[in-house]
């Protein structure tokens, strides 16, 4: 079979090679438009859009009327990202043939990418009353609402997708990623144990009850759910994938290795497993493998930002923290709205004396996520180690008022607040943070090691502990 597939592939090229040929000497020729179509084909498949293009406009002057390389005209377009062009080939593909459900499917989706949302819809509805496929055109109308952010109408679609069709595995993820939005993410757990009922043995049922059960965080019951999937279909890569991820949350760093391995076996190198593969060893603490798994993957993927903030993390567990900042910066210039990256870059420019670049990252994150209790207490770290202690206190109190409940912000300022000389204040902060907290306030024994000196925050610790619980 595999021989069979390699010489038809060895023919088609055959035929691209001939056509070049006479493009490049300017003969007249004439080819059957079905060898147009696999010679398009081809430059499609191969990402050469701009050749296909070429190819496509000689093979519709000689087969003006046929839809079907109409169409492939407007899939080169949407590749071009020359939407309205797409649309323009499509519509004069729908006039040839207006009862090409595909074509329907086609132009709601580029009437989503051009945000045209209602129109998009309309003409999905309109393919429903004519498709042999009607989960898939459900499925486009909910990526139509989904996209315009009606992620309740989305759901309604999804779902009617997923009752035609309970193997639609798109329609089962963009489901869960609907309800989680909407808060409904726990309900949804009885809607799809109902379709594991009518079918138990729906691998796409089982996966997606997994990647629920991950995003309530229930990592075993996820674990479950995707070792029935691989059990029905011993080749899921996806499956192996997600099992990897849940053993990572439940640090079972072994298992998750074992199950990226197989997804590896199955799929071949990417740069996601790789870089997979490349936490998995982070956590085992065998910096050096992390690391090459970490370069293997942005050898496939320049761009995979992911690997590049492994690599980061991997050289600060080394202490090398210049080498570090180096692919720090490079997730950053890829996504510079991610706060792990922004915080993490803050903090290695933070250990090499950079203050001014970290003061400015962490203000930019604190911008993006001012309710992150581990960043406020970093970024004032900077200026206490620099003897501005009152910028400092102000960070901390403007975090307080961001997350008014959590205990370790108190503590902090109790520190900052004794070491300015704000003895009384400190205490009345003490007294609140014991209240929400008690027993956080070894964190000030952790931070100030000679803390059992300050005798009046040691008496009303006592004090509220005597008090307060009995």
């Amino acid at each position: 079979m595999a021989k069979e597939y390699k010489k038809r592939q060895e023919e088609i090229h055959k035929l691209v090679l001939d056509f070049e040929m006479k493009i490049k000497n300017d003969l007249d020729f004439y080819y059957d438009s079905e060898f147009y179509e696999k010679i398009v084909k081809w430059y499609i498949d191969n990402h050469k859009f701009k050749v296909g293009l070429k190819a496509v406009e000689v093979a519709l002057s000689q087969h003006r009327f046929s839809s079907d390389l109409l169409i492939q005209r407007a899939n080169i377009m949407i590749a071009l990202q020359k939407f309205s062009d797409a649309l323009f080939s499509l519509e004069r593909a729908h006039s040839l043939n207006p009862t090409d459900e595909n074509i329907f499917i086609l132009i709601g989706q580029v009437k989503i990418i051009l945000a045209d949302y209602s129109d998009a819809i309309k003409i999905l509805k309109k393919a429903l009353r004519i498709s042999q496929n009607k989960d898939e055109v459900n499925y486009q109308i909910g990526l139509a609402y989904q996209t315009n952010k009606d992620f309740k109408m989305a759901s309604i679609y999804f779902k009617k997708a997923i009752e035609l069709n309970i193997n639609h595995e798109n329609a089962l993820y963009d489901l869960a990623h609907c309800l989680e939005i909407t808060g409904e993410l726990e309900n949804s757990i009885q809607y799809y144990k109902k379709f594991i009922d009518k079918d138990p043995y729906s691998e796409y049922a089982w996966f997606n009850l997994g990647n629920i059960y991950v995003k309530l965080k229930e990592y075993e019951k996820a674990v479950d759910s995707f070792e029935f999937a691989i059990a029905i279909d011993e080749e899921y890569s996806s499956a192996y994938t997600n099992l990897g991820e849940a053993y990572i949350k439940l640090k079972k760093f072994n298992l998750s290795k074992k199950s990226f391995d197989k997804s590896l076996e199955l799929d071949g190198p990417s740069p996601e497993i790789y870089s997979y593969l490349g936490e998995v060893y982070y956590y085992l603490e065998d910096y050096s493998t992390s690391i090459n798994y970490y370069q293997r993957s942005i050898k496939i993927d320049q761009f995979y930002k992911k690997s590049y903030y492994g690599l980061g993390k991997c050289l600060t567990s080394l202490d090398k923290w210049f080498e570090a900042i180096h692919y720090f910066k490079k997730a950053y210039k890829i996504d510079n709205d991610n706060i792990d990256y922004i915080k993490s870059l803050a903090y290695a420019e933070f250990k090499v004396g950079n203050l001014v670049s970290s003061i400015d990252l962490y203000s930019k994150a604190l911008k993006i996520n001012p309710d992150d209790t581990n960043l406020s207490l970093d970024f004032s770290l900077i200026y206490y180690d620099s003897g501005d202690i009152e910028r400092a206190i102000s960070i901390i109190k403007n975090a307080i008022k961001e997350i008014p409940d959590e205990s370790l912000l108190y503590y902090r300022l109790v520190i900052y607040l004794m070491d300015a000389g704000k003895y009384k204040e400190s205490i009345n902060v003490l007294e609140s943070a014991l209240s929400l907290n008690f027993d956080n306030h070894e964190v000030l024994f952790d931070f100030v090691p000679n803390f059992e000196s300050q005798s009046a925050l040691i008496r009303v610790i006592n004090q509220y502990k005597n008090n307060n619980l009995k």
